[in-house]
């Protein structure tokens, strides 16, 4: 009788020792469920699967937003230096567009310059008021379209101004840069002295 209880107590004491082995390696409880080391290896999400399509799709649109930002940048300056592909200039070539009446140049004799188109003046990017900022945008992406679809550009340097910038009297396929942003209601004539504002 006593050597029975001793054998009982024996396995139970072995069943205790193994299940502790399974708790403390495995962490689960004897018969408890399948495959629960499987599942052991997958973090659930507490809120449930469907947050875990909600990040994947919050990262795409992320992605996909700063695709879109980064052209929207990159892509008007490298058409300005690529557009010199397919149009004959004179003169210095343009090369970069600033705003609606800067530019940067290169030209033979003094390389790389910025130049200030003569005769006409345009809203500033450095704007005082959203309205001058919304014509400064539209009045520089005007003056790169006419550059872009231009055949023949004749930009020629003269004296420099206060800010160091080359005075450039341009011509795009003979019509002077001046009429045509004039023309296009995003420029006034300029001849020196005073700007006048364009937030009125």
């Amino acid at each position: 009788m006593r050597r029975l209880r001793t054998r009982v107590s024996a396995c139970s004491g072995c069943e205790d020792w193994r299940l502790g082995l399974r708790r403390k390696f495995f962490g689960f409880k004897a018969k408890s469920r399948k495959n629960t080391i499987r599942d052991k290896a997958v973090i659930p999400n507490p809120r449930g699967p469907a947050q875990f399509r909600t990040a994947r799709r919050c990262g795409v649109l992320r992605t996909l937003a700063a695709l879109i930002f980064g052209g929207l940048l990159v892509g008007p300056v490298a058409l300005d230096a690529a557009s010199l592909l397919w149009r004959e200039s004179a003169g210095c070539k343009v090369w970069l567009v600033i705003d609606g009446d800067t530019v940067k140049m290169y030209c033979p004799d003094e390389g790389f310059v910025s130049g200030r188109l003569l005769r006409y003046d345009t809203p500033e990017m450095k704007a005082r008021c959203p309205k001058e900022l919304a014509s400064a945008v539209a009045a520089t992406f005007v003056l790169r379209w006419h550059l872009w679809t231009a055949r023949d550009v004749y930009a020629n340097p003269r004296e420099r101004d206060r800010y160091d910038r080359v005075l450039t009297m341009m011509v795009i396929d003979g019509e002077q840069a001046g009429r045509l942003m004039v023309n296009a209601g995003l420029a006034r004539w300029y001849s020196g002295g005073p700007r006048k504002s364009w937030c009125n």
